[in-house]
């Protein structure tokens, strides 16, 4: 299974939940201190203590914003996880506008091994597991935490975690719910990142750097299976992939692409509209149902903004392009 198709499955299965404080797991999750300008240091660990799960010794990482619990012993994670938990909430906060702070700790598991995730699941969804379970490989973000398992190759976990992440932050955080194409559009636009060739365990995000995704678009335009606007606002994509995960891995591949063209496309000309939905969800303000043509947030007439989406997806997937898409650049310029 590819790393989108399990992501994808993932979002899927899991959805977006509210959040409720119950947890028989760990202690109640503590507010976290409001800050106005987040900041990622190199070190963000204020401190590490035991933990035990089902008889396995394990470590909780605590840094400014995430509670971390792990059963990894792998050096690596304890060392990169808690960083790029807090590098990926300024993403999550700054990159499409400025968001607020999560208003408690976001308590974040990665565990070991498939069995231990499964006993993690069982214990905090209840009669509710059996849906998540049905994820093979991953993990998943509901009830405002994130449970994951260690995926092996440290770029997948951390993709995972930087995907199910952003649904873990908006639904401690979002007062209202985005609609589920710009909700996983936005997600997928978190998973890019390289690390810093000068500090290799510092990530740096770079949205468009995401090859999966960009090459099942082209893949999708260049046999002509592209889904128009209206289809990807309106179609759920637990449809797909009941019946078409070709086309399913192409919804999520085209959410991606649609969060790109509102921020970027046009020459920035629905850029203040893209912040402006982000910024009324989180405060429970949203104007309308936010389908097309995107609620009373674009003026631009339904068909006029398909071609131009349609348009920018051409563009972007033009020759030469994926060039600028390795190296984590935009391939509008």
């Amino acid at each position: 299974m590819t790393r989108a198709l399990a992501l994808t499955l993932c979002a899927l299965l899991a959805g977006c939940n509210s959040y409720e404080p119950f947890d028989p797991v760990t202690e109640p999750a503590s507010a976290a201190p409001s800050v106005q300008t987040p900041a990622y240091t190199y070190s963000p660990v204020l401190s590490t203590e035991p933990w035990t799960f089902a008889g396995r010794d394990g470590a909780i990482i605590r840094t400014q914003h995430y509670r971390v619990f792990t059963t990894s012993e792998r050096t690596i994670i304890r060392r990169v996880l808690p960083g790029f938990l807090e590098a990926s909430l300024v993403q999550y906060r700054t990159s499409l506008g400025d968001l607020p702070p999560p208003p408690v700790k976001l308590d974040t598991y990665l565990m070991d091994t498939r069995p231990e995730w499964a006993s993690l699941t069982r214990a905090l969804m209840q009669d509710r597991a059996d849906v998540y379970l049905q994820i093979e490989r991953g993990g998943f973000a509901a009830q405002g935490r994130g449970v994951y398992r260690d995926l092996g190759p440290l770029t997948d976990t951390l993709n995972l975690a930087a995907h199910e992440g952003w649904h873990q932050y908006t639904q401690l955080t979002f007062k209202s719910r985005l609609p589920v194409y710009l909700e996983e559009g936005i997600a997928t636009y978190m998973e890019g990142f390289r690390f810093d060739p000068s500090r290799p365990d510092v990530p740096i995000f770079m949205p468009w750097a995401n090859t999966e995704r960009y090459d099942q678009l082209r893949r999708a335009a260049s046999a002509g299976r592209l889904l128009s606007l209206d289809a990807i606002m309106t179609t759920p994509p637990q449809e797909l992939i009941a019946t078409d995960q070709e086309m399913a891995l192409t919804w999520y591949a085209e959410v991606w692409a649609l969060v790109h063209f509102l921020n970027e496309g046009e020459s920035g000309l629905y850029t203040n509209a893209l912040h402006s939905i982000l910024a009324d969800a989180s405060k429970g303000t949203s104007r309308t149902s936010i389908r097309l043509p995107l609620g009373s947030y674009i003026d631009t007439p339904a068909d006029e903004l398909n071609k131009q989406f349609q348009a920018f997806i051409e563009r972007i997937t033009a020759p030469g392009a994926r060039n600028k898409i390795v190296a984590g650049r935009s391939p509008l310029r």
